[in-house]
Formats: structure tokens, sequence, C-alpha cells
């Protein structure tokens, strides 16, 4: 079986070349020697999607059944991360490693029509690298010139209709693993639908109301039909190019059916009876639908070590740029942020919110990501230590100068600030109620803000906030990060005024010292293909995270799911990893 995390084939992916072959989906999701072809796979979605362009939203329902239909030059094993062809079918590097020639696949969009280099071109052109496209990957594919300090956007050259080459400024240690998340889109569908005048027209494209006979795919399933907050069901694209290892067309379902259901209960019910086939899973709920497998219920659960980008680990952040000037004073001192970290207490956030079913930390990488994964960090995150924690603040002239519990500034004005949430999951409430409990218990007032999660979310993106729990998804590479985690990105939102979010450039003399050093280890990650050195430097910025903390992470809850017994191809190897594929699961007879 392959490890997980085979990220370092990423950069060694840069330096030879790929052969041309049919693609044949491996063993490790077809394990199945007599697949059931036909039916209907029924999985849930919890809320309407908005758009069914990847570039125009900014939309996590939207992307589930995007990620059904679309795919790029290559792709991610859906199980192990490692990098695969996709929609070209090899490739070469140049021996100075600042080009890439792809061969495409000689293959038909849903609708019949040929794919072909233009439409690569008119992807990057009109959505990667338009700045206005809600989901644009302009970060991704930015690069500094080493020969001038300049940084430079890919450029794409057209051969034939087969053939595009990738010009870099220079060699891109993430170049591939990047390209795995740029979704290819067809430019006889979409071209004359843009209007030239407007660069955000492309956000209007493709939207709830577009018929789904206008949208084509490339992905294993084609949009058949969609019912606002009812249903979105796909169907299998006659034209996809993926056979399993006995010669059967893929996917094996007919039918991927997403049913849209806003309540958890409701989802968790629809999932005991049988409507639906597989479910992520809380940890509130594992124990009692372990219980009910164990009985012999229709369904199996499992648990695995974190693995994947969700569930996001939570994490704290304290506004660097909040209005008041005595919190932006402290809230910006490094040993006010360590005293919070010895008031979160890990331990019992654990017990009590995950049931036991998470791991602490592991904000920027998972300990499972042997690519990655710095263990260094154990030894620095500090642990649940409330006598620290106030050795700290009075350190730092925080008394209860008035003996009324609450500790004081030097101005005489109560330390309190307020805990903004979201309202759903409702783990992240719970995290904030324990952590609010422990600085009470010290003296620090905390007022618990619990909104709409949109609104928080837009809270956060103009900075208007004084403290806040939010949670981003693991990826295999800290460069698919790199936009919350680089300072001076666009959700930095911490410390906005580090960033000129007219020109989305960042300010580098707003930064603190240690701020401009991870903006140099996030460019030097992306520029070095040797995967010892990539690793060194993403141990660096590991390293700073968990000692200066730009963010306090909390915890990464364990993966846990449960599937249908009549499911076939779902099955978790010795080392805890689930497979599960929409599009290599069948039913059992």
């Amino acid at each position: 079986m392959k490890r997980l995390w085979l990220v370092s084939l990423v950069c060694v992916l840069l330096t030879m070349s790929v052969v041309a072959a049919p693609f044949v989906e491996n063993e490790d999701l077809t394990s199945a020697t007599n697949p059931v072809l036909g039916g209907t796979l029924s999985l849930l979605l919890t809320d309407s999607p908005q758009s069914f362009l990847f570039y125009g939203t900014l939309d996590n329902n939207a992307y589930t059944v995007i990620g059904q239909t679309m795919t790029g030059l290559v792709e991610l094993h859906p199980v192990t991360n490692a990098i695969r062809p996709g929609l070209a079918e090899s490739w070469s590097t140049s021996a100075d490693g600042k080009e890439v020639t792809f061969k495409l696949r000689d293959i038909k969009w849903s609708d019949g029509v040929p794919f072909t280099a233009d439409d690569v071109i008119f992807t990057f052109e009109n959505f990667i690298m338009n700045t206005v496209a809600k989901g644009n990957s302009v970060d991704r594919f930015t690069i500094l010139d080493t020969t001038d300090g300049v940084k430079k956007p890919v450029k794409w050259v057209k051969v034939n209709d087969k053939t595009i080459k990738a010009v870099l400024p220079s060699p891109f240690g993430p170049f591939f693993m990047n390209l795995s998340h740029a979704y290819i889109y067809p430019k006889h569908k979409l071209e004359s639908k843009i209007d030239k005048n407007r660069q955000d027209s492309v956000n209007e494209l493709w939207l709830s109301n577009v018929s789904p006979k206008d949208i084509v795919a490339n992905g294993p399933y084609r949009i058949a039909s969609y019912v606002m907050d009812q249903k979105v069901v796909l169907e299998k694209n006659p034209h996809y190019w993926k056979v399993d290892r006995f010669g059967n067309k893929l996917p094996y379902f007919d039918k991927l059916e997403y049913l849209i259901v806003k309540d958890p209960e409701v989802r968790l019910a629809k999932f005991i009876a049988g409507e639906v086939d597989y479910l992520a899973i809380t940890a509130k709920d594992f124990p009692m639908l372990k219980s009910k497998e164990l009985a012999g219920g229709p369904f199996t659960v499992f648990k695995a070590q974190p693995t994947q980008p969700t569930p996001s680990p939570v994490h704290i952040a304290f506004n660097f740029d909040v209005t008041d000037p005595e919190l932006k004073e402290l809230f910006r001192n490094t040993e006010f942020r360590r005293a919070m970290e010895y008031l979160l207490d890990r331990g019992r956030i654990i017990d009590e919110v995950y049931n036991g079913l998470a791991i602490p930390g592991a904000g920027l990488v998972l300990p499972a990501n042997k690519a990655f994964y710095n263990a260094k960090i154990e030894k620095i995150i500090r642990p649940y230590a409330p006598n620290k924690a106030k050795e700290i603040l009075d350190k730092l002239g925080l008394k209860d100068k008035n003996k009324d519990g609450i500790r004081d500034f030097a101005s005489g004005k109560k330390v309190e600030f307020t805990l903004t949430v979201q309202s759903s999951p409702q783990d992240y409430q719970d995290v904030a109620l324990i952590f609010k409990e422990d600085l009470e218990k010290v003296g620090i007032k905390v007022n618990l803000q619990i909104l709409d999660g949109t609104l928080v979310g837009n809270m956060f993106g103009a900075g208007n906030f004084e403290a806040g729990i939010r949670a981003f998804g693991n990826q295999p590479d800290l460069e698919l990060r790199k936009a919350i985690w680089q300072p001076g990105t666009q959700l930095y939102y911490w410390h906005y005024s580090a960033l000129d979010k007219d020109n989305l450039v960042a300010i580098t003399k707003n930064m603190f010292d240690w701020e401009k050093r991870l903006y140099e280890l996030f460019d030097q990650g992306s520029i070095n293909i040797d995967p010892a050195k990539r690793k060194a430097i993403y141990d660096e910025v590991q390293e700073i995270y968990h000692d200066v903390l730009p963010v306090i992470f909390v915890s990464k809850g364990m993966n846990l799911t449960g599937a249908s017994k009549s499911l076939g191809n779902v099955t978790q190897d010795k080392e805890g990893i689930v497979f599960f594929s929409t599009y290599t699961a069948f039913r059992k007879k």
C-alpha cells in the first residue's frame, strides 16, 4: 500500500518525463473483482450550491459538486494525494525546470466536443488569472523570477491542439500540486458569455439558475438536474476517459444524487434510515452510530487519524489591527499570545467536545504528512498551565487593581474583549465556551458573540472583529495554503494592515520581523524544487507559527465516516486509510 502524502513526488516530477498510457484506475480503489454497473449513489450537501463555476464562487457545497464534474491537467489520487495524470496524459520538463510540455488526452467534453489546448489557455486567461474572479488562483501561478526578484505569471503556449507548454519564470516546486486544483473549463461553452468590458462578469456564469444542458463536464459525472434546496442529480459522463482494471468504463453508478439537507439531525436520520450511502460523522454522533453498527446496523463506521483537509482544524486569532489601542498593543504582544495558549485546555476540549476523537494542534501540517510534518513543534506547543499564564499576565502589568476579579490595563480600563464565533458547527461554540471559562478564571473578561457563519466570515474578511475562532483545512503542501498563512495575503485576516487590499500586494514595512521571515520562507518554498530543502523551509514556518503564535491551533478532528454496507469498493487498510471514491463505488447485488 502506498504511504499517505506522497507529496515529494511533486518535486520529483519536475525533473522527469511521464510516459503516456491509457488511464486505468488501480487496485486501491477497485478492489472488487465483480463490480456491479448502474444504479444511484446518494450523498448529502449542507446547502444549495450557488454556482457551477469553480472560479465564480466561494461556496464549499458548489465545490463538492464541481469536483465530480471537472478536473485539471493533473490530479491527486483520491486517497494518497499522489500526483498523477489527468487531462494531460503525459508531460516532460526541460533541463532547467522552466518549461513543462503537456500532451493532452484525445478526449471529448460530455457534449461530444473535442477537448483541446484552447480550453486550457481560455481557462487560465479568463478565470485562474482573473484577479476579480471570486475563486481565482493568481497567487498559485504567479512565481518569483530569481533573476530579477520580480513575481511573474506562468505563461501558457499552444504548440498544437493536443500539446501545450507552460513557461515558468523559475523552477517551481509546487507547480504540479497547484495544477491539481486548477479545473479546466470549456471555451466553446463560455467564451461567448463573457462580457469583455467587465472582468467580473465571469462571476455571473453558470449560476444555479442555468439549464443543466448548458453545462458540460470533463469529470466522471455531468449535471442532469437541480432543484434548489432539494437535490442536485448528476449522471454518468458518456465521454469520461477512465476505466477500471477489468476494462469497465467508470464511473460504475449511472447517477450521483446529492440531497440538500441543512439540518444536521435530519442528515443523520437519513443516513441511519439508509436514504444516504456515505456520510461524514461528527465526534458527538460517532459512539451512537458505532453501537448501532455493532448491533447489526446496515452501515459501517470508520475512524481514522486525520489525513484529509476536513474536518478543518480550529484556531483562535487575535486581531492585530483592532480599533481599541490598548487591545491592539496587547494582541500584538507575543508574550500575551503565549499566555493565551497556556490557558487553552486542549485535553478537556478533545474529551468534552470531540469525545476523544481529535488530536491537538495540527493546524499547518498533519502528523500523517510524512513529506512536510515537523515533529519539533510537539515540544514547542505549550500545555495547559494557568499558573504560567498568570505569571506572564502579571509581568505585562495586567493586574486586578480593584479586586473585582477582572484584570486592568495601566489606564484602569478592564482587560476585556469580544470573542466572535459562527453558530455552526457546534464544536466551534463549545471550544469558545471552554476557552472563555479558562480566561475568566485568570481575570480576563470575554464576551462571546455567536453569529451566522456568513456574517462571521464577512466580519473576519473585513478585519471587523477583536478575537475570533475559525478553521481552515489542511492541504498536502503548504503552497496550497500560502494565501492563508503567508503574511500580507487575502486570508491572513488577523493582520490586514500588512496587505494593500486594493492592489493585493504585501506591505512588508507593516510586518513584524518574524512575519517578514515567514513571507520570505513561503516564497522560497515556492521556487525551490529540492524536496529536502522545501521540507527544511516549511519546518521553519511551522516552528515560527507554534512559537510566535500568529494564531493558536486548537485541535483537528479525526476522519469519521459512515458507509452503507451495500456499497462495494469501500474499505479501510491497516494504516487506517479509508478508500472511497464516487466513481469506483458500486451497489452490491
